[in-house]
């Protein structure tokens, strides 16, 4: 039930997941808190 719960966040939060993995939450959390 878990894995099912976890999965099925994971498609209905695909554009979060995208932008996790292409480097774009990266590069909001550099600008955000890497320029002092």
């Amino acid at each position: 039930e878990g894995l099912e719960k976890t999965v099925a966040w994971y498609l209905e939060n695909e554009e979060w997941l995208s932008n996790v993995t292409s480097g774009n939450y990266q590069a909001y959390y550099d600008t955000q808190y890497n320029n002092n």
